[in-house]
């Protein structure tokens, strides 16, 4: 994408997926465009949903019990990748289940001893993306888990921050990824900014620095990344894109409905979409007003209409151009006639004409 057009890029008008009287989140598309997964229910029965991307058809694709979150898809369609604990105190695996073959759900990575959170498969569906504590108790680091050869490979290190929520650009080379400030769980507010790390190279960017929490970034494509940003200061929360290039960041949502857990899908035509989470967009009754729903809206640039000149509009029974008449001396003002029904005569002939 164009810095020129980041600039312009608009959430247009969202439709609302989901309802009820439970929490809805962390929305992904498949990547044919044709299913949503996302998360629901209370802690503690934490369920996979699914359902065609107007949130039609719904069924459960996780395990009954325990917690169900943070899915992600296999480039197929057909198949996605989890975490599931089995209940509030154990330690967080890595599952997976097939929506071809309809088996039951399979784990893909388990320890008693260690954490294992937020799949995300790479372009090819080879490998896995994950975080982990492993080897280093209480703090996170990104993890690759190749599916072939079940080989792991540690991405980061350190013992100043917790790595989270790592993602693959659409061409497979770098990751994307959000780092608490500090390894204090506890620590309110939190502080968090976003990362880019090369694979081939090993070398770490920050995309954003400050006092607030930028979490829960995608790649919209290779060069732009969509993520949430919610300001220590009041708690508003909003949904922002950014320019990979220089670091242009433009809204996406005001802040005004607590939007989060944004996920960018471009469909095989070109057009750019976005599903999120809210909590105060929509009518709700006033039992659901706590509550987070799955909304979808289209990403549209805006682009500067160029003003046409009054030499463009032709008559329609004449060959020369429109000229003024006393009536009409721009177009502007020969648009405003064709709304208001109104013709006017042209001067190189004696008929009346109608706008195109």
């Amino acid at each position: 994408m164009k810095q020129k057009d980041l600039l312009r890029l608009r959430l247009g008008k969202v439709r609302r997926l989901t309802a009820g009287l439970t929490d809805h989140e962390h929305p992904v598309l498949s990547p044919d465009g044709s299913l949503l997964a996302y998360y629901a229910g209370e802690y503690g029965s934490l369920a996979i949903i699914v359902t065609d991307r107007r949130g039609r058809f719904a069924r459960r694709l996780s395990p009954h019990g325990g917690n169900n979150t943070q899915p992600s898809w296999h480039p197929s369609s057909l198949a996605i990748a989890f975490r599931h604990q089995h209940n509030n105190e154990s330690k967080w695996e890595l599952w997976s289940a097939s929506l071809a073959t309809g088996e039951l759900p399979l784990p893909l990575l388990a320890d008693d001893r260690w954490h294992y959170k937020h799949p995300s498969y790479n372009p090819h569906g080879t490998s896995l993306l994950y975080f982990s504590d492993e080897g280093s108790s209480s703090i996170y680091h990104l993890w690759q888990l190749d599916l072939q050869t079940r080989e792991r490979r540690q991405l980061t290190w350190g013992y100043e921050q917790n790595h989270c929520h790592p993602v693959f650009s659409p061409d497979g080379r770098r990751i994307v990824f959000h780092a608490y400030q500090g390894i204090d769980e506890s620590r309110l507010p939190p502080i968090t900014n976003i990362y880019e790390l090369d694979l081939a190279s090993g070398e770490t960017r920050a995309l954003t620095s400050g006092t607030d929490q930028y979490k829960h970034p995608f790649y919209l494509e290779n060069n732009v990344i969509i993520y949430h940003h919610e300001l220590n200061e009041n708690g508003i929360r909003r949904i922002e894109a950014m320019h990979l290039d220089n670091g242009q960041a433009v809204l996406l949502t005001a802040g005004a409905n607590n939007d989060k857990h944004p996920f960018p899908y471009k469909d095989p035509k070109g057009r750019r979409w976005l599903a999120f989470a809210s909590k105060k967009r929509g009518k709700e009754r006033n039992s659901e007003a706590h509550t987070y729903d799955i909304f979808l809206g289209r990403l549209v640039v805006r682009r500067k209409a160029k003003p046409r000149k009054l030499e463009q509009a032709q008559c329609k029974r004449c060959p020369y151009p429109l000229l003024a008449t006393g009536l009409i001396t721009t177009w502007q003002e020969a648009a405003q006639h064709k709304r208001k029904g109104k013709n006017s005569a042209c001067s190189s002939c004696p008929a009346r004409f109608v706008l195109d």
